[in-house]
């Protein structure tokens, strides 16, 4: 009896292993995973940076304040959409090649005139003024948000970065 009862406690336990294992892969695949069902392919969420506008402006607007990577220098802008998705995998709205990134680390959204600074589940966190994003909060003009090594300035009313005004 004690020997039937060990060999199913040993294949029970053998069977949750196999279970574990095959749910870590799965997650693993999707968040390498840069599926184009889930992203748009051309302009994600009305994003481009301002000098591909063609003259068009907007009030509302991410400006890079701090980066160590090449592809995000300090002074690039982006303008913000009805959605915006920062973060590693390709089809974000901006994408950060930073380890300290996750594949959508966070979004920023509009919803009743406000717009909102959430943060996706990331592993490292999403950073808004310095304090870390626990849940959607709104963003105010002049909030820098920091995901891994890039900072952004949140600009609103449309005055430039760093000006006495």
């Amino acid at each position: 009896m004690f020997a039937v009862a060990l060999m199913i406690l040993r294949y029970s336990f053998l069977l949750m292993l196999f279970i574990f294992i095959f749910r870590l892969v799965k997650w693993m695949i999707s968040d390498l995973q840069d599926s184009p069902g889930h992203y748009p392919a051309e302009d994600p969420a009305g994003l481009l940076p301002e000098e591909n506008m063609s003259g068009q402006s907007s009030d509302v607007k991410l400006i890079v304040i701090e980066s160590s990577l090449e592809e995000l220098e300090p002074g690039d802008t982006f303008i913000i959409g009805p959605e915006l998705v920062i973060g590693r995998a390709g089809g974000s709205s901006i994408v950060i090649n930073d380890s300290f990134a996750s594949t959508r680390h966070s979004r920023v959204y509009i919803k009743q005139g406000q717009y909102w600074l959430e943060d996706l589940k990331s592993t490292n966190g999403t950073f808004l003024n310095e304090v870390i994003v626990d849940r959607p909060i709104v963003l105010a003009d002049g909030d820098r948000i920091r995901i891994g090594k890039v900072t952004f300035q949140f600009v609103r009313w449309g005055h430039e970065v760093g000006s006495s005004n």
